[in-house]
C-alpha cells in the first residue's frame, strides 16, 4: 500500500477538478474532463495532476496476472508528448511511486502500484490495447479535428474490464476553439458523462510578471477571450464573432405574463424565434431577449403556428408583430392572420433597407456587442441546448473565405434568419444607420 504524501502545492482551481466525480446519473462508459483555457492558466498541469491522481488508484490487481493497467498520453506528436505529459507526470511524483522509465523511442513509465503509462503520438495508429485512461493534449491541434476518428479510436480504447472503477477516463487539455473542440466539448448541452471547465490566464495566481507580459505580448490584438480569457474562439470567418456564451447567454426565461413578438422562417429546418422586448438596466434603451423557439423538420407555417400557440407564450395587438420570411407565398401568410387576427405581420419588401440581408445582419451584429461595448441581444440559456437552434446557429455561421458569401448552411440557416427578422423589427428604428451630413 503506498502511504506517501503528495504536496503539489495545487491552485484552487486545479484542486477542484483533481477532486471531481461523476455525477450519480453517468452511465456505464468513459468519463471526459477536458480543461480548456487561456495561456498560463494552468490547464496542462491541471490535467497531469488530475491524470496522475486518478491512476494512483486504478493499480494493478490478481485480476491482471500478468499483465498491467495501461494508460497513455497523446500529443501532436511523440516528443511534445515526452517533453509536455511524459515527463510532467514524472516530475510531480515522488521518486519511489516511479518503478522504471523508458526513453525514446518508446517513452514509457511504469508506475510503483503497476500502471503503465505510454506516450504517443496522435498521427500513430493505436489498436488493440485496452485502457484505463488516457490524456490527449493540444486538443485544438489540427490532428485532432481533421480526422476525428483518431479521438473516437482513444475514447473506444477506455473498455479495461478489470479497471478498479467503474469508469473510466479520458483526459483533455487545450485552447478552447470553435468548431470541432466546441462541437466535441462544449458545456451548453450537459452531459452527465463529461465535464469541460474553461479556464482564463488570471486564475494563475502563480504567473511571475514577465511571464505575463510575455503572454500578453504574444497575444494578438482582438484574440485576448480566447488566449487570456479563455472563452470559446469564433470560427474562421465566423458571422458572428462578436457572440459569446459568456455574454449573451442569460438566465431570464422570459416574462410568461408579458407579450412576444416572433420571427419565422419555413423551410427544410423550420424555425420560429419567439422575443421580449426589454429595457436595458439604467437605460431607456430596448433591447431583444430571445425567450423560446420552435424547430422542425420541414415544418409548415400552420404547424409552426399551432406548436407556437401550444407553447403558451402568447401575443397582443398594438404589442405584438409578426415579423416573416420577405418570399413568403400568400397561402403561407393565411394561417398567421387567421390565427392572430389584429396582429401585424410585416414581409419586407425589396424597398425596405432590412429586405437586405447583409443590412440585417449588421443589425444583429451590432445588437449583440457594437463599437461601444453595448448588448441589445440577449438570449434565454435554455435555447444553447438546442441543435441546429438559435445559439448554434449564431456560433457556426460563417462567411465564405474565397467570396466573402454567407456560407450556405441547410442545418442553421432558418433560425439564423428568423432571429434577423425579429431583430430587424425589434432593434431596427433604435439602431438605424446615422445620418451624416456635410455643413
Amino acid at each position: 500500500m503506498i502511504t506517501t504524501r503528495l504536496d503539489w502545492g495545487m491552485l484552487p482551481h486545479q484542486a477542484q477538478l483533481v477532486a471531481s466525480r461523476p455525477p450519480e446519473d453517468a452511465v456505464p462508459g468513459p468519463i471526459t474532463f477536458a480543461a480548456l483555457g487561456g495561456w498560463g492558466s494552468g490547464k496542462t498541469q491541471g490535467i497531469a495532476f488530475a491524470f496522475t491522481w486518478y491512476l494512483l488508484g486504478m493499480g494493478w490487481h490478481l485480476a491482471y496476472g500478468r499483465k498491467r493497467p495501461q494508460a497513455v498520453v497523446m500529443a501532436p506528436n511523440l516528443r511534445l508528448a515526452r517533453k509536455n505529459q511524459l515527463d510532467l507526470i514524472d516530475s510531480i511524483l515522488p521518486a519511489e511511486l516511479v518503478r522504471r522509465r523508458w526513453g525514446m523511442p518508446e517513452p514509457k513509465l511504469l508506475l510503483t502500484n503497476g500502471v503503465e503509462i505510454s506516450a504517443i503520438s496522435a498521427d500513430a495508429n493505436y489498436e488493440g490495447e485496452s485502457l484505463v485512461a488516457c490524456w490527449c493534449d493540444e486538443i485544438q491541434h489540427e490532428l485532432y479535428s481533421s480526422n476525428p476518428e483518431r479521438y473516437t479510436n482513444m475514447v473506444a480504447r477506455l473498455r479495461d474490464p478489470k479497471a478498479r472503477r467503474p469508469h473510466t477516463r479520458m483526459f483533455v487539455s487545450g485552447l478552447p476553439v470553435s468548431g470541432w473542440v466546441r462541437d466535441t466539448f462544449d458545456v451548453r448541452r450537459r452531459d452527465p458523462n463529461r465535464k469541460t471547465v474553461l479556464w482564463s490566464s488570471a486564475l494563475n495566481t502563480k504567473l511571475a510578471p514577465g511571464v505575463r507580459e510575455a503572454i500578453l505580448k504574444a497575444t494578438p490584438a482582438g484574440m485576448e477571450a480566447t488566449f487570456l480569457e479563455g472563452q470559446w474562439m469564433p470560427i474562421p470567418g465566423a458571422l458572428y464573432p462578436q457572440y459569446s456564451d459568456e455574454l449573451h447567454l442569460t438566465d431570464d426565461p422570459g416574462n410568461r405574463q408579458a407579450p412576444v413578438s416572433i420571427g419565422l422562417d419555413a423551410g427544410n429546418r423550420s424555425a420560429l424565434e419567439i422575443g421580449q422586448r426589454q429595457m436595458v438596466p439604467g437605460t431607456n434603451d430596448v433591447r431583444l431577449h430571445v425567450v423560446d423557439e420552435i424547430l422542425g423538420d420541414g415544418l409548415s407555417v400552420e404547424e409552426l403556428v399551432e406548436r407556437f400557440v401550444a407553447s403558451g407564450w402568447f401575443m397582443v395587438p398594438g404589442k405584438s408583430e409578426i415579423y416573416v420570411d420577405p418570399t413568403l407565398r400568400r397561402d403561407e401568410l393565411r394561417p398567421l392572420y387567421a390565427r392572430f387576427p389584429g396582429i401585424r405581420v410585416v414581409q419586407r419588401e425589396r424597398s425596405d433597407e432590412y429586405h437586405d440581408v447583409w443590412r440585417g445582419v449588421r443589425l444583429v451584429q451590432s445588437g449583440l456587442r457594437n463599437a461601444a461595448g453595448q448588448t441589445r441581444l440577449t438570449i434565454n440559456r435554455a435555447l444553447a441546448k438546442n441543435q441546429r437552434g438559435v445559439v448554434e446557429s449564431l456560433v457556426r455561421m460563417r462567411t465564405n473565405p474565397r467570396t466573402g458569401t454567407i456560407a450556405v448552411d441547410d442545418q442553421r440557416d432558418h433560425p439564423n434568419d428568423a432571429l434577423r427578422y425579429l431583430a430587424c423589427g425589434i432593434l431596427g428604428r433604435q439602431m438605424a444607420r446615422p445620418e451624416v451630413t456635410s455643413r
